[in-house]
Formats: C-alpha cells, sequence, structure tokens
C-alpha cells in the first residue's frame, strides 16, 4: 500500500500553494464566463473535467501513485469530491449573471465560512478576536448579496450555496488528509466531476469547434493543477491560515473583467469586499501572534 505523504504544518509553501492556485481558477472562471454565454454550463463543466483528470493522473505518478483505500475512506473521498463539484458548478451558473469581478468577490467570503467551520467541526482554536473579524466578514457579505442590492437575487444564492459546499469540501480535506495523499484526494475529486458532469450533460449536450475544445483542454489542465494545488494547501496547514490568500483572487477578477468585458466591480461588491479583506487580514494577523505565542511558550 502506497504511503500518504507527511501531513506535517508548512503554512509559508500551503500559502505559495494558495495564491498560485487562486491565480489559476481566476484565469479559468474568465475563461468559464466567455463560454458560459455560448455553451450550456454542463457541457463546459464536462470538458473541463474530462481534460482535468490528465494532469491530476500525471501528478498523482510523479507523487506516489493512487492510494489503495477502504471502502469507507473511499465513499468519503467522493463525497469530498463531489461537494467540490457542487461548489464549483453553482459558482460557474452565477458568472453569466454578473460581472466577474463581483462574481469573485462573493467568492471570497469563504474564507470567513471556513474560518467559523474550522472553530465549529475541526475543533480547532478561534479566540475572540477572530470570532469578530468572522462576524464582521459575515456582516460584509449580507450586505453585498442583500435582496434589492447590485446583485442578482438568484446570482447571490448560487454563490451562496457555492460557498458553503466549498466550505464542506475543505473541512472534508483536513480531516481525510490525515490518512489520504494529496495525489488521491485530487483523483478523487477528478473522478467526481467527471461522473457528476456527465450525468449533466446528457440534457444538454452541445458538440463545441474543435477550436473551443482545444481551449477547453487548456482549461482543463488549468482546473486540474489549481485543483492538485488547492488540495495540498489545506492538507499541510490550518484552513484559517491558508483560506484568506484566496483574497488575491480579487485582484485577478477585477483585471480580467477589465480588460475582457470593461466590467468594473459594483459599488456595493467594493465596499463590501473592503471589509471582508480586513476581516481575513487581521484573522490572519492573530493567527501570526497566536504560532509566535506558541513558540515562545515551547
Amino acid at each position: 500500500m502506497t504511503k500518504p505523504e507527511t501531513r506535517a504544518d508548512a503554512p509559508l509553501q500551503a500559502i505559495l500553494l494558495m495564491v498560485g492556485a487562486v491565480g489559476i481558477w481566476a484565469m479559468h472562471d474568465a475563461a468559464a464566463k466567455w463560454y458560459a454565454e455560448i455553451y450550456p454550463v454542463f457541457v463546459i463543466l464536462f470538458w473541463r473535467s474530462q481534460f482535468g483528470l490528465v494532469p491530476v493522473l500525471l501528478l498523482a505518478r510523479r507523487y506516489g501513485g493512487i492510494q489503495p483505500l477502504p471502502p469507507r475512506l473511499r465513499g468519503l473521498c467522493v463525497l469530498r469530491g463531489s461537494l467540490g463539484f457542487c461548489a464549483f458548478s453553482s459558482f460557474v451558473f452565477a458568472l453569466p449573471m454578473m460581472p466577474l469581478a463581483d462574481a469573485i468577490a462573493v467568492g471570497m467570503s469563504a474564507p470567513i465560512f471556513i474560518t467559523a467551520a474550522a472553530a465549529i467541526v475541526l475543533r480547532e482554536h478561534v479566540g475572540i478576536h477572530r470570532w469578530g473579524a468572522v462576524l464582521v466578514g459575515f456582516a460584509a457579505v449580507l450586505f453585498i448579496v442583500r435582496p434589492g442590492g447590485q446583485i442578482p437575487i438568484e446570482a447571490a444564492g448560487l454563490l451562496i450555496a457555492s460557498n458553503l459546499f466549498y466550505t464542506a469540501s475543505m473541512m472534508m480535506t483536513r480531516t481525510l488528509g490525515r490518512v489520504v495523499s494529496t495525489a488521491t484526494l485530487s483523483f478523487y475529486t477528478a473522478l467526481a466531476f467527471c461522473t457528476l458532469s456527465g450525468l449533466g450533460v446528457l440534457f444538454y449536450w452541445e458538440t463545441p469547434t474543435w477550436q473551443d475544445l482545444a481551449i477547453f483542454a487548456v482549461l482543463g489542465f488549468m482546473a486540474g493543477l489549481a485543483q492538485f494545488a488547492m488540495t495540498a494547501a489545506f492538507r499541510i496547514a490550518s484552513p484559517a491560515v491558508v483560506a484568506p490568500f484566496e483574497y488575491s483572487g480579487m485582484i485577478w477578477g477585477a483585471l480580467l473583467g477589465l480588460l475582457i468585458w470593461n466590467e468594473w466591480p459594483s459599488r456595493d461588491v467594493v465596499i463590501g469586499v473592503a471589509v471582508i479583506i480586513a476581516s481575513g487580514l487581521y484573522i490572519v494577523h492573530r493567527e501570526r501572534l497566536r504560532g509566535r505565542h506558541g513558540r515562545d511558550a515551547a
């Protein structure tokens, strides 16, 4: 049986992996938004998932292969992958309804959800200061997606659902990562994406051109790399440390939205995201202080 790689905490490496993954995802999301205006979303998800399996298999081979797992762990890995698919598909369905930067901005509230879930589900210590930052961040999310705001209510619902599915998936990543390797987790996620998108495309099939198929292949390869990097990041560091670095996606989203669609983030989103980023950075600051005190005590 192939042993999983050691899951020692490595926050700096995890942060670098997260920042790289977010940059790749932003470019991927821009292309997905473009093609969602041409093809049914399930067609995009299907081809992206099939091609995304390739880099996952290559990286799995490079990092020790796929672990043989008992049925219970296999089932949990498939469940984790299915939650990831629900998160991603909800996000892609919302993309045609709003500017790219707005969608990424609401998606950036996921670290707030993750920090709260890390305390409640994983029993990781989150002090009163970080709980305060979480509550402020939640208030900013509610301000952005409130009824009558500048984001359509359907899109807001999809984005909030995406965050909840994503949070559940990342909690499972942290717990399963104690016994399951990054390569194995990524493989089962890719398998879930291929299977669920294949079921969806049965009802919304449309044959892409050869040129678009080539773009889907590039998208899939990018998604596979980003998925692998993000999975590794959440395996080797606390979600409360890693998640706030998703905020770098806002810079990418604003830049790509402006260059491709001449879109600017809406006023409500700019105000809300400033509060969300401030809350997330404060969480990082408190985590750094906690780590320093822990080292001093040792």
